[in-house]
C-alpha cells in the first residue's frame, strides 16, 4: 500500500488535494495503518485517478463524484451530456469571437475615418448650408438607428465615395423648405429622386441588415413621425423607392 505522499506523486497531484477530496466526501477514505495514516491500495488509487480525470475535463467536483458512485454506471451518459455542454459553450465562444472581430473592425474603421471626418464632415456641410439644427438631429438619429439594426456605424464611417456633398446638402435644404403645397409638384418628384441617390450610398455601403425587428421598426416610425407632415410624406416616398431598389428580383 502507498502513503498519501506516494499516491499523490503517482497521480501527479498533491497530498493536500487528496485530503480535500476525502474531507468533501468525493472519494471514500482509504484504510489507515496502526499510526492512523492513510494507506492507498490499487482500488483507492484508481478511484482517485478517475476523479482527477473527470475534474480535468472541467466537470464540477460534485458531479464527478456523482458519476463515480455505484460503480460508475452513469459515466457514459454523464460524459455525453458534458460533451454536449462543451459544444454549446464552444458555439457561444465562437459567436463572442465573431462579435469581437466585428467590434475591432468597427473601431478600426472609426480610427481610419478620423482623418476623413466622415459624419462630422457631412453634418458640418449641412450646417454651413443653413440646414436647420432639428433636421441635422433627425439625420443623426437615423444614422444611430442604422447602427443599431445593421453591422455598420454610419456615425463613424466615412462619407461614401462618390457622394457629391454639395448637391446632397442642396437636396437637404430643399427638403427642409418643403410645404404641403409642394407635395405634387415636379420639383418634389425630382427631390425624391435626389434624396434616393443621396441616401442610397449610406444605406448600401454601411448596412446589410436583416428585416428590422418590431422594436426597431417602432423606433423608425417614431423618428419618421417627428418630421413635419410635408417632409414625412416625402420620406415615405423615398423609403418606398429604396425598397424597390433593394428588393430581390422577381422569379
Amino acid at each position: 500500500m502507498l502513503t498519501i505522499g506516494e499516491a499523490a506523486r503517482l497521480l501527479d497531484t498533491t497530498p493536500r488535494t487528496l485530503r480535500f477530496y476525502h474531507e468533501r466526501g468525493l472519494v471514500p477514505e482509504p484504510e489507515r495503518d496502526e499510526l492512523d495514516h492513510r494507506r492507498y491500495d490499487i482500488g483507492a488509487v484508481h478511484a482517485l485517478k478517475q476523479l482527477l480525470t473527470l475534474r480535468d475535463l472541467g466537470l464540477p467536483l460534485a458531479r464527478c463524484a456523482e458519476l463515480l458512485r455505484d460503480g460508475g454506471e452513469d459515466v457514459d451518459e454523464g460524459l455525453l451530456a458534458w460533451e454536449e455542454e462543451i459544444a454549446r459553450r464552444q458555439q457561444e465562444l465562437e459567436e463572442q469571437r465573431l462579435m469581437i472581430v466585428r467590434l475591432r473592425e468597427s473601431h478600426s474603421r472609426a480610427r481610419a475615418s478620423a482623418d476623413e471626418q466622415g459624419w462630422a464632415e457631412w453634418a458640418g456641410t449641412l450646417t454651413d448650408r443653413g440646414a436647420p439644427s432639428d433636421l441635422i438631429s433627425r439625420e443623426t438619429a437615423a444614422a444611430q438607428l442604422l447602427s443599431v439594426v445593421g453591422d455598420g456605424d454610419p456615425l463613424t464611417a466615412p462619407v461614401p465615395e462618390g457622394l457629391d456633398q454639395g448637391a446632397a446638402a442642396d437636396a437637404v435644404s430643399r427638403f427642409a423648405e418643403l410645404s404641403l403645397e409642394d407635395e405634387d409638384s415636379p420639383e418634389t418628384a425630382e427631390l425624391v429622386e435626389d434624396l434616393v441617390r443621396m441616401i442610397g450610398p449610406f444605406v448600401h455601403s454601411l448596412v446589410e441588415a436583416p428585416p428590422a425587428p418590431g422594436a426597431a421598426h417602432d423606433l423608425a416610425s417614431e423618428l419618421l413621425a417627428s418630421f413635419p407632415t410635408a417632409q414625412r410624406r416625402v420620406m415615405h416616398r423615398v423609403m418606398a423607392r429604396l425598397e424597390e431598389e433593394t428588393a430581390p428580383p422577381a422569379t
